[in-house]
């Protein structure tokens, strides 16, 4: 995907982003001015401002690789709407509900499902190994949230940074939240290994005999062939390397608004894929 066309759909989902509450409350307030001016208009017509809002935020769960069923079938909903009068004071109030509710799961469609899919797997600034990681991971990469991307992002950066302890406390903070969420389990691994090993590397501590490793069913899945663990020391470093490749792929994917800080430490992820 080139760069004008990124942008450009960029520039179209966040019109459309923000179209769904200013398409929701105006029909609900174009209402509510019909209703005090007492004009000769059926106040029906204003649910036309819920349907289209509807409509946006269905496209924008659409073309999420993370479909949100409840985002999509909105518009269901609102011309169910249209097909049961209602008085004119109920109608408005709905409307105004109605609207809340849209721009409700607006929000939650951002948090939860991660970025538009024209966006998620944009790697056209990325240099040539880490892009090729990406395209062989879409299921684990599809499946991180916003949230989770930038947490990620924070954890990177502040270990390329020599931040150790910030990196590890990051960590900590989003494990906490992963293990009540539906995250990739590999993704909940890799931070438990960053957090560990950063929290070593803070106070100087040595490779320990007994460490966090990836699961087996994770392999397949790593930038690296994982080392034979009879070689502790290259076990152990070779899982961290895996670990903050995984959590940039995730970062880049999910996180959009984290991309310039992440091109900030490419040379460091491709000194760890050396």
């Amino acid at each position: 995907m080139s760069a004008d066309t990124t942008k450009k759909a960029e520039s179209k989902n966040r019109m459309l982003e923000y179209a769904v509450p200013v398409l929701g409350f105006s029909g609900a307030f174009l209402g509510l001015f019909i209703r005090m001016n007492a004009l000769p208009v059926d106040i029906r017509i204003t649910i036309l401002g819920c349907l289209l809002s509807s409509c946006a935020l269905a496209y924008l769960a659409w073309i999420r690789p993370r479909k949100d069923i409840v985002a999509l079938t909105t518009p269901l909903y609102s011309i169910i709407f249209l097909g049961f009068p209602l008085d004119d004071v109920a109608t408005i109030v709905l409307e105004f509900l109605y609207a809340a509710s849209l721009t409700a799961l607006l929000v939650r469609l951002r948090n939860r499902f991660g970025e538009s899919g024209s966006l998620v797997m944009d790697k056209a600034e990325l240099a040539e190994p880490i892009s090729r990681y990406m395209e062989r991971i879409p299921d684990v990469l599809k499946n991180v949230s916003q949230e989770s991307g930038h947490a990620a992002a924070l954890v990177v950066t502040r270990f390329a940074r020599g931040d150790f302890h910030d990196a590890a406390l990051t960590a900590e903070a989003e494990i906490a939240k992963l293990n009540d969420a539906r995250a990739p389990r590999i993704v909940q691994e890799a931070f438990a290994i960053v957090r560990e090993q950063a929290e070593h590397l803070d106070k100087s501590f040595p490779a320990p005999e007994r460490f966090v490793t990836f699961s087996s069913d994770a392999h397949s899945m790593l930038v690296k062939e994982p080392v034979s663990p009879g070689d502790k020391n290259d076990l152990y470093n070779s899982t961290l390397e895996n670990a903050l490749v995984l959590l940039f792929a995730c970062a880049w994917a999910a996180s959009e608004q984290s991309r310039s800080d992440l091109l900030n430490q490419e040379g460091f992820v491709l000194q760890l894929l050396s």
